[in-house]
């Protein structure tokens, strides 16, 4: 009365299945219908970035400019 099945084992392979299944289709999806990475992703344009945001003096009382000192021209610690 006590012992137990082997259907355990039919729930893990199957979802072991479906989970490997899932990944081949990401790894599809990546390399076959994403585009490249757009060219506002380079480090050089976010330093660009954000160096207009800082002279434009953006979000000045809590945002992106408030962590910015302007006396010292650095970050504030």
């Amino acid at each position: 009365m006590n012992r137990s099945t082997n259907e355990w084992k039919t729930v893990v392979g199957l979802a072991m299945f479906f989970i490997g299944f899932t990944v081949l289709v990401l790894i599809w999806e990546k390399h076959y219908v994403y585009g490249p990475i757009p060219h506002t992703f380079v480090p050089d344009w976010v330093a660009m970035q954000t160096k207009q945001m800082r002279d434009m003096r953006a979000n000045l009382i809590q945002g992106f400019s408030a962590k910015w000192d302007y006396d010292k021209s650095e970050w504030k610690k």
